[in-house]
């Protein structure tokens, strides 16, 4: 065997065990050859692939893409860390970062082209995480600002000095500091696990900051709070108190609120009712900004629930409809209780 062969199949070789999808196709877009790295991206066998054109694998809406490619290959072009959409043989669809070279012949004509093709799944998750965060910073940065000209409007109401208005601000912000942790907490691996979260102190708790001359009327299940339920319910109610204390029922001493809870079967709904005056009614009910929408995410995802808002010309109503079970870890707590009671029993 001649060192050229030699080097030729040890290219092959390459190509073939290649992570990436490395395609051959020619001038009318029929693909010529498919490697391990294609079959694996896409589920299509070598046998199924070549002979087809390489539209096989273009989802609807980009079929015009190739047309345009194949003009550029024609004329020599070559086409670098193109991203796109292409569809698997399953039907589901993956985001690729593509570069596609010309392929020329002894004489030097364009006979073809070939392409390497990267699963740019976790690049596109990771861009839409850090997105996330950005706009939840930028959320709550707007919030801060926006709760301490709140705070300061209902503290001033109150105090009778300047002195009573310092003190009065500085128990305001630390316990706004204490409501945040519950919302945004900071992992620690040397604490210790909390001691059970009830839910109408859990609630108390994060209203205490925001409270001004009328005290709110809360009237829920005093029911424990799971550990993994402390976070999206907290990051709720920080939301429903941040609107509140900024143009809803926590924010005029003619204002009002009344937060009440139900049990149905599994479900559990806290209906959150406040009353003031809105002024804008018809962009208020319209507009929902990106707190509620976090907090729906939230809610939805870690506690099988929903939350709702409807608006009248007089308040606000929120509704958390919420899967008990989750929210109380109820399975746990019976599971672990009648453990309790069989080694009771055993002794």
């Amino acid at each position: 065997m001649g060192s050229l062969e030699r080097r030729l199949q040890h290219l092959a070789a390459i190509v073939e065990d290649s992570d990436d999808a490395i395609i051959t196709k020619d001038l009318d877009s029929i693909i010529q050859s498919w490697n391990r790295g294609a079959e694996s991206l896409f589920g299509y066998t070598a046998e199924e692939a070549i002979g087809q054109p390489i539209t096989l694998i273009f989802p609807q809406g980009r079929q015009d893409e190739e047309a345009g490619i194949i003009e550029k290959i024609r004329r020599g072009q070559r086409i670098a860390h193109f991203e796109t959409m292409r569809r698997r043989k399953d039907g589901g669809l993956v985001p690729i970062s593509v570069t596609i070279s010309p392929m020329h012949d002894g004489s030097g004509r364009v006979v073809g082209a070939s392409k390497i093709a990267r699963d740019i799944s976790l690049k596109r998750e990771i861009e839409e995480q850090q997105h996330m965060l950005l706009s939840e910073m930028r959320h709550r940065v707007r919030n801060c600002f926006a709760v301490a000209g709140g705070l300061l409007r209902i503290c001033a109401r109150q105090a009778d000095s300047i002195e009573e208005l310092l003190d009065m601000m500085q128990n305001r912000f630390q316990a706004l500091s204490r409501a945040h942790d519950l919302a945004v907490p900071l992992p620690d691996p040397d604490e210790k696990k909390s001691a059970d979260v009830n839910l109408h102190e859990f609630v108390s708790s994060i209203l205490t900051p925001f409270i001004g001359g009328t005290e709110p009327r809360i009237a829920i299940e005093n029911c424990r709070v799971a550990d993994a339920a402390i976070t999206p319910l907290a990051l709720v109610f920080y939301e429903l108190c941040t609107n509140s204390v900024k143009y809803g029922g926590l924010s005029t001493p003619r204002g009002d609120l009344v937060i009440t809870s139900e049990r149905e079967g599994d479900r559990l709904r806290i209906l959150w009712s406040e009353t003031c005056e809105i002024d804008d009614f018809g962009k208020a009910e319209d507009h929902e900004g990106f707190g509620t929408k976090m907090a729906q995410t939230a809610i939805a995802a870690y506690l099988d629930g929903t939350l709702t808002r409807s608006f009248t010309p007089t308040g606000l109503r929120a509704v958390l409809d919420l899967n008990y079970e989750r929210v109380t870890d109820a399975q746990r707590t019976v599971s672990a209780a009648s453990d309790a009671d069989n080694a009771v029993s055993d002794a």
